[in-house]
């Protein structure tokens, strides 16, 4: 749906239209690291799991400033209020996930390395920073999406079941 979408609303120079493919790539990738994230429990194989949960983070923080960029420098038409306001959503979360992977990772090593009372649960905070303002990130496709109606249904004929897109 966004491969779509950006194809629309963005430049049809070839290097923009790579960089949507690209882009693209990285959310399905991000999307199958956090499935063996969530497949491999840190119990049965940690270096396995912590080896998912940093794919997680390389494509989903790529993932996040890529299209970040796309929407704000490579747009076609001029953003609508909803676009604006999604693209602000976008930035400061951007920001917000960025600077806890670095606090995270800082507190981790903190914790593997001097053991300090406390850092591992300051690390635990701003994990799970991560994982919600990656959620968030992800919800303003809400704004992104806010005219678009997806449906599933019979179709008018009844010969089967259809699925369609329409645009208001």
């Amino acid at each position: 749906m966004y491969h779509t979408h950006m194809q629309k609303v963005l430049k049809k120079v070839a290097f923009v239209q790579r960089l949507v493919l690209f882009t693209c790539t990285l959310n399905v990738a991000e999307v199958f690291s956090l499935l063996l994230l969530s497949v491999v429990p840190s119990v049965e194989d940690y270096s396995l799991h912590t080896f998912c949960f940093g794919l997680f983070l390389f494509f989903s923080s790529i993932y996040l400033a890529f299209s970040f960029y796309l929407f704000s420098c490579c747009r076609t038409s001029p953003s609508s209020l909803l676009d604006r306001q999604s693209l602000y959503y976008k930035r400061v979360l951007l920001m917000t996930n960025l600077f806890s992977i670095l606090v995270a990772m800082y507190c981790y090593w903190r914790h593997n390395t001097y053991c300090e009372p406390g850092m591992y649960s300051i690390f635990s905070v701003f994990e799970y920073t991560v994982v919600l303002s990656n959620m968030a990130y992800h919800f303003t496709s809400y704004y992104d999406f806010y005219h678009t109606s997806v449906t599933l249904g019979n179709s008018v004929s009844g010969l089967g079941t259809t699925s369609a897109m329409r645009q208001e």
